[in-house]
């Protein structure tokens, strides 16, 4: 697991066609790390949405 450093506000699209939503994570948050790329993570929260995170904004 991995948690956020600082509060942020990321956006989610469910589907295509479908409104995209502003999530909101507090400091130390809890997410699940899938991938590792360069300069990014991608993640999943406890609700199963997935997230492109900058690698400065997450502690893993």
């Amino acid at each position: 697991m991995a948690s956020f450093k600082q509060d942020v506000t990321l956006r989610h699209q469910a589907n295509l066609g479908e409104d995209v939503q502003d999530v909101r994570f507090e400091a130390g948050a809890t997410v699940e790390v899938l991938q590792e790329w360069e300069k990014h993570w991608l993640v999943k929260d406890g609700e199963g949405r997935v997230f492109n995170v900058p690698k400065d904004a997450i502690e893993a």
